[in-house]
C-alpha cells in the first residue's frame, strides 16, 4: 500500500486557480474537493510536474490507498493542520483533462494534529521529512510512507477511560471519613 500526503487551501478556486482547473474542478474552495466531493483533481499538464515528488505520486496512488489531508491556515473550519484520513477508490489520470482521485473515505481526525505538533513529531524523528510540506506555498501531493499515517492515527486515537466514577456522594465528606476512622479530634 502506498500513503500520500495532500495540502488544500480555502482560497475560492476561481480567484486562484489557472483556467485549466477552474474548468475540472468541483469547488467553491480548494478545500471543498475532499472534503465535501470525495475528489481531489490537478488539472493538465500541473499533475505531471516534478516538485514535491508530485508526479511521481499519481504515477503510484492506486485504489485502496490512504492519505492525510492538511489544511492551511486559509481553512476556517481546519485551519494549519492534518484533518482527514483519507482512503482512494478510483484514479483517473488523463493527459487531457487532469488527474483526479476518487475518495471512497474522508474520515476527520479528533482531535486534529496542529502545524507546531507536526514540526514537532518531525524533529523528533517520528515523522518523516514529507511531512516538512505541510504549510509550504506550491505543494499540494507527494507520496509519505506509511508510518506517517500510522503516527497520525496513534496520536489522535481517542484515550482509553479508567471507567473510574467521579460521581459525588452528598452524605460522604472527607471529614465524615476521617472521623469515623480517627475518631473525633
Amino acid at each position: 500500500m502506498t500513503a500520500f500526503l495532500i495540502q488544500v487551501s480555502g482560497h475560492p478556486i476561481e480567484e486562484k486557480a489557472a483556467p485549466a482547473y477552474i474548468e475540472g474542478a468541483k469547488g467553491p474552495r480548494f478545500c471543498d474537493e475532499p472534503l465535501r466531493h470525495r475528489e481531489y483533481f490537478n488539472a493538465s499538464p500541473f499533475w505531471k510536474q516534478e516538485g514535491f515528488g508530485r508526479h511521481e505520486a499519481w504515477q503510484t496512488i492506486s485504489a485502496g490507498d490512504e492519505g492525510l489531508l492538511y489544511c492551511t491556515s486559509s481553512v476556517d473550519e481546519h485551519g494549519a493542520c492534518l484533518s482527514h484520513v483519507l482512503t482512494v477508490s478510483e484514479i483517473d489520470l488523463n493527459d487531457h483533462e487532469g488527474a483526479r482521485l476518487t475518495l471512497s473515505t474522508v474520515q476527520e481526525l479528533v482531535p486534529k494534529v496542529p502545524y507546531s505538533d507536526i514540526q514537532a513529531e518531525i524533529g523528533g524523528d517520528t515523522l518523516s521529512e514529507q511531512m516538512r510540506y505541510c504549510g509550504q506555498e506550491g505543494f499540494n501531493i507527494t507520496l509519505i510512507p506509511q508510518s506517517d499515517v500510522d503516527r497520525i492515527r496513534e496520536l489522535t486515537k481517542p484515550k482509553e477511560n479508567n471507567n473510574t466514577s467521579t460521581e459525588s456522594h452528598p452524605n460522604e465528606s472527607l471529614r465524615d471519613i476521617a472521623e469515623d476512622h480517627f475518631g473525633d479530634s
